[in-house]
């Protein structure tokens, strides 16, 4: 079954694309065989591809049998395959949207790729196959010259002059005696300029240098024949790129006495080629390498850097950058991309640098430094300025601003690629929670404790599933007299405390998952115990729209009056009116249900809302207490306030027992955790 959001291969127009790619075919060159038969093997081979780029996993290599099949069957003129190409990608990408990250746009970019390359395959086997025949004619020409020479001379004659293959016939130091009228063709030059000449004049090989070099092969016995792609100059100076076969044709002796060189102009297939595989590496909307081709190039870099220099990576991702396409339409963002793609290169341009198209508002930006590289900051400080400016599209002036996350390290301490990628990505990650418009540089130490609690966080759902994670109750004692009034709910792990517990699952999510587990454990294991049993939930929990539902399933599982629990609901959650957080405070509290407020920090607008809701209970923010004589005024204020609207508080996690004396002096009624839990 095919991944959401992945456009299906167009299957209901196979008909259609058959038709299609017969008329182009049969209008680009000549097919000897009739329209129904050109139409029933491309059909045919229409299902073949339909099935390729519809297939589960995905295989290019099966494209190269379809590029065969063309050869055999006569699509031996190029022009075939540039119309079969065109006919092909209209087609089946006729239902996809221009967007260059999409799966089926890739298949299909992939698979007529394969397509090409089993064309070019084909036609190397036709030329070689027609090579032979040129071989025969001409050796059966000698064996035969006393008895029939002019019956052998005319069939060769007729091979050589109709012959869609180049063919040019040396002796053995290169001098040409004969080239028929393809090769002529080829070469853009009349064909009787071509007698009398040598090879390196004939096939001007900017790039390969020695032209003989093959030759000299074959006359030493190194091979028995050559075939090789090269790159020439033509006689009106354009470049052909051309399939050669060379070989050796011997006198009646055995012994050598002439070259036989053949040759193919591939030259609309490589350009296809090129074309192909451009698109595969790079961004269609800016120009610049995408995320598969900057990997490859990261890799190069890291290896050809010296032990002692240095590599800078940068990851860019634009702020708020959806705004523009959701007020001013994707075409306008686009632009706007193509702009940002602009003036990041601009900025690295006295640089031997590298810039990226990662993502749909991500770049990246690659620098192999050198002693003039200017140190992060300012580098950094060099491209977000450069966004900055305002770009004028339609009439409207855009300025965008980046998040960006740098690292600069030595080749030499062995990061691969993608740890450095990730280094990069990892900073780029902490730059966005700190604002918009901000960066940071990597620093191992950070990453080292960051990767520790994002193990932790993934490991989470495996430990509660295993039982290493699991409920517990810690003691609720009033401050006053040290007697417990209640129990507190806590998820108890080797690996972690309540406090980070809740933390990591709020990271991923798993938060909303467990609240219910929480719950439901917590009420079967207090029910029937005195007091009242508190649990503090997480901004996420809180705002959770099945809680109500979750507390109606532990209440009735466990038995435990509605009255004897007390859920405190996230402050920052229904002041942010998050979710459904103000719904699940009016309804518990309507089911019976003792609710309260948990995160409290005193300040205005969390008076208010214990005004406004009447809660009877609000657990303090550990960050409150008596660190310090202006801290220590103002929690006893916020406590005092509270007691005035008629809310008890309680606090979290005390420390000692001087502690304790303290809290309870200014008023607050209970603790929970800390130096009242018994190991």
């Amino acid at each position: 079954m095919a991944e959401p959001g992945v456009i299906l291969p167009p299957v209901h127009r196979r008909e259609e694309l058959a038709r299609t790619w017969t008329r182009s075919a049969t209008s680009a060159s000549y097919i000897p065989r009739s329209a129904d038969d050109i139409e029933a093997l491309l059909l045919e081979l229409v299902d073949e591809l339909l099935a390729i780029l519809g297939a589960e996993k995905f295989s290019m290599s099966a494209g190269l049998p379809i590029g065969h099949r063309l050869v055999s069957e006569g699509f031996i003129d190029p022009t075939a395959l540039t119309a079969t190409v065109a006919a092909l990608s209209e087609g089946l990408l006729a239902d996809v949207a221009p967007t260059p990250d999409n799966e089926l746009a890739k298949r299909t970019m992939s698979l007529l790729g394969a397509v090409s390359a089993g064309y070019a395959d084909g036609l190397r086997a036709y030329t070689l196959t027609q090579q032979e025949e040129v071989k025969q004619a001409l050796f059966n020409a000698v064996l035969r010259a006393e008895h029939n020479l002019r019956g052998t001379e005319n069939r060769f004659r007729e091979v050589f002059t109709s012959s869609a293959t180049g063919i040019a016939i040396t002796k053995l130091d290169g001098m040409c005696i004969e080239a028929n009228p393809a090769l002529a063709g080829i070469l853009n030059v009349k064909q009787d300029r071509l007698p009398g000449r040598l090879l390196t004049d004939i096939f001007r090989d900017e790039a390969s240098g020695d032209v003989m070099a093959p030759y000299r092969r074959i006359l030493d016995g190194e091979v028995a024949r050559v075939h090789e792609h090269r790159r020439l100059r033509k006689e009106d100076g354009e470049v052909a790129w051309v399939l050669f076969a060379i070989s050796l044709l011997r006198d009646g002796a055995g012994d050598p006495a002439y070259f036989v060189t053949m040759a193919q102009d591939v030259t609309e297939l490589h350009l296809l080629q090129d074309r192909l595989g451009h698109q595969l590496l790079y961004d269609a909307l800016t120009g610049l390498a995408n995320r598969q081709c900057f990997h490859t190039k990261l890799e190069s870099a890291l290896e050809r850097a010296p032990r002692d220099g240095t590599i800078t990576l940068c990851c860019l991702n634009l702020d708020a950058f959806s705004l523009v396409n959701n007020s001013f339409g994707h075409s306008v963002g686009d632009r706007l991309l193509q702009t940002v793609a602009r003036r990041l290169e601009e900025v690295i341009s006295g640089e031997n640098a590298l810039v990226a198209r990662i993502g749909g508002d991500e770049f990246a930006v690659l620098v192999e430094d050198s002693p003039k590289t200017p140190d992060i900051g300012e580098l950094i400080g060099m491209l977000t300025r450069e966004l900055e400016d305002p770009e004028y599209i339609d009439g409207h002036g855009f300025a965008v601003g980046a998040s960006v996350g740098a690292v600069r390290r030595q080749a030499a301490n062995g990061l691969t690629a993608a740890e450095l990628f990730r280094a990069a990505d990892t900073a780029l990650r902490k730059a966005k929670t700190t604002g918009k418009r901000q960066w940071a540089k990597f620093h191992e130490a950070e990453d080292r404790a960051a990767g520790d609690l994002a193990r932790l966080a993934a490991s989470l759902p495996a430990a509660w599933e295993n039982g290493d994670l699991a409920v517990g109750l810690q003691p609720v004692v009033r401050l006053s007299d040290r007697e417990p009034v209640g129990a507190r709910a806590v998820l108890t792990w080797g690996e972690a405390d309540h406090t980070t517990i809740l933390r990591l699952a709020e990271r991923t999510g798993w938060s909303v998952h467990v609240g219910p587990l929480l719950l439901r454990d917590a009420c079967r294991r207090f029910a029937g115990s005195p007091g009242v049993l508190r649990v503090q939930l997480t901004r996420n929990q809180s705002a959770d729209a099945d809680l109500v539902r979750a507390v109606h399933r532990a209440l009735a599982d466990s038995g435990l009056a509605a009255d004897a629990l007390e859920l405190s609901l996230d402050v920052g959650a229904l002041l942010d009116e998050l979710g459904d957080a103000r719904d699940n405070l009016e309804v518990l509290g309507d089911i019976g249900v003792r609710v309260g407020l948990c995160g409290v920090t005193g300040g205005p607008l969390d008076f208010e809302l214990v005004s406004d809701t009447g809660v009877r209970s609000v657990t303090l923010s550990p960050a409150l207490g008596s660190g310090s004589p202006v801290l220590a005024a103002e929690t006893a204020r916020t406590v005092e306030v509270f007691s005035s609207f008629g809310a008890t508080s309680s606090v979290l996690d005390v420390p000692s027992a001087e502690a304790a004396d303290w809290w309870a002096a200014i008023g607050v009624a209970t603790g929970q955790g800390g130096v009242f839990v018994t190991h």
